[in-house]
């Protein structure tokens, strides 16, 4: 019968409170690299905000160039169907 294998993460603190669960126990250490949070993934705002910010960067004369009914007819203006 093999012995299931016990996988642990976390900080030192978080793992340290179970070592009174582990007497006995053959461990192995891996030390990873804190890892830098990246602003872009832990973005949680709602889409529309997000998609808001994105276009308040676009220049004025280049918004200009869209067509009025762009937002309406989008799948026309990006993949070519038929507009409605």
């Amino acid at each position: 019968m093999a012995i299931p294998l016990l996988d642990m993460e976390g900080t030192w603190e978080e793992i340290a409170e179970h070592i009174p669960d582990l007497p006995g126990k053959k461990l192995r250490v891996i030390v990873l690299p804190v890892e830098e949070t990246d602003p872009v993934q832990k973005d949680i705002r709602p889409i529309s905000e997000v998609l808001a910010e994105i276009a308040a960067g676009i220049p004025p004369q280049e918004a200009a160039k869209l067509p009025p009914d762009f937002t309406d007819q989008l799948d026309h203006y990006i993949y070519g169907t038929p507009k409605r």
